[in-house]
């Protein structure tokens, strides 16, 4: 059976209308789980294992909710299973990454349309009628058609720079954490919109920095970036760059940054590893509007005519042991 959500249940009304939308955007249900997966020549329970990896509890075989549009995509996984080529573990891993990635997308989208249905139903706009169904059906709609070709394009884009990524000769191996000094207490004390316009000038100020210098920023926890760089160099002066322009916006808190080089195992477009956890708790001891580093960084920017670095005493790192830290400066003028 579908999973209880937590709280009170819908109302009548309000179920219905999500009924609708949820039609609007998938098609009406026509199939059962069971009935879904002789449909599309799929053993019932990998389509049902797929189905808890996109992210969504699990569904009672008898239940009647799926549409022609699951039973296309699942017909495509059926037949790229049958070409052999990578096997259902692999493509699991990818249904969970995918699941995982277009949750958080589509959860923004949700946002932006239900802003966008209350816009249009208060401007009354040509064609959209003054109800918030048809407003809201309205709203769906362009989103729909908009998003679609979006994200088909953005997909790609990023294949072709994971790709170049992998197909790089350079191994990447420096991980950064940057994350905001006194997160904890400003998130009791701050108005959600701006404490949310502080965490989308972090996620602004990483990607523009680290991209920049041919990095990729991996992921986003609270109010912590993870990113990682080819070269010590660059990460340096992406982790120096991101700290200048959260220092440049006089209202945003400082941050600070932990750099670590070292191995990495590369796992669904996550990074795992001790060099992973060296710099999360590297990033812990900084001070604010500090970059600190360890000592494998600091020996691979000692050359760099724009980045110097300054050792401080050694530290023991929770889970790591003793172990010495350098402070990170721009080469000209910077007494930060």
């Amino acid at each position: 059976m579908p999973s209880e959500r937590a709280g009170p249940e819908p109302e009548p009304d309000d179920e219905s209308r999500i009924r609708h939308v949820e039609e609007l955007v998938l098609g009406p249900a026509v199939y059962t789980g069971r009935e879904l997966a002789d449909a599309t020549g799929m053993v019932f329970e990998e389509a049902e294992r797929l189905w808890v990896e996109l992210g969504f509890p699990p569904i009672a075989p008898d239940v009647r909710c799926f549409t022609e549009f699951d039973a296309e995509v699942l017909r495509n996984v059926a037949e790229f299973r049958g070409w052999e080529v990578v096997g259902f573990e692999d493509i699991v891993g990818m249904t969970r990454v995918l699941g995982q990635a277009m949750a958080r997308a589509a959860g923004a989208q949700a946002r932006l349309t239900l802003t966008g249905a209350e816009t249009l139903e208060a401007d009354q706009a040509p064609g959209v009628g003054g109800t918030g169904t048809e407003a809201l059906d309205a709203a769906v709609r362009l989103g729909l058609e908009v998003s679609e070709r979006f994200v088909d394009y953005v997909w790609r884009r990023h294949l072709a720079a994971a790709l170049r990524r992998a197909l790089d000769p350079r191994p990447t191996e420096v991980v950064g954490f940057a994350d905001i000094v006194g997160y904890t207490r400003l998130s009791s004390t701050m108005a959600r919109p701006e404490l949310e316009a502080l965490l989308g000038r972090l996620q602004h100020a990483a990607t523009v920095e680290v991209t920049r210098r041919g990095g990729q920023v991996v992921k986003l926890i609270g109010d912590a970036v993870l990113f990682v760089v080819p070269d010590a160099p660059s990460a340096a002066r992406a982790a120096l760059g991101i700290r200048d322009q959260l220092a440049e916006d006089g209202s945003a808190p400082p941050v600070r940054v932990g750099l670590a080089m070292g191995p990495l195992v590369h796992l669904e477009g996550d990074v795992y590893g001790d060099t992973v956890n060296r710099s999360s708790r590297i990033a812990e001891l900084a001070r604010p509007d500090t970059v600190l580093a360890d000592d494998a960084v600091a020996g691979a920017v000692e050359d760099s005519p724009d980045v110097v670095a300054r050792a401080v005493r050694p530290h023991r790192l929770k889970g790591i042991g003793m172990t010495r830290c350098w402070v990170l400066r721009r080469a000209t003028h910077d007494r930060r």
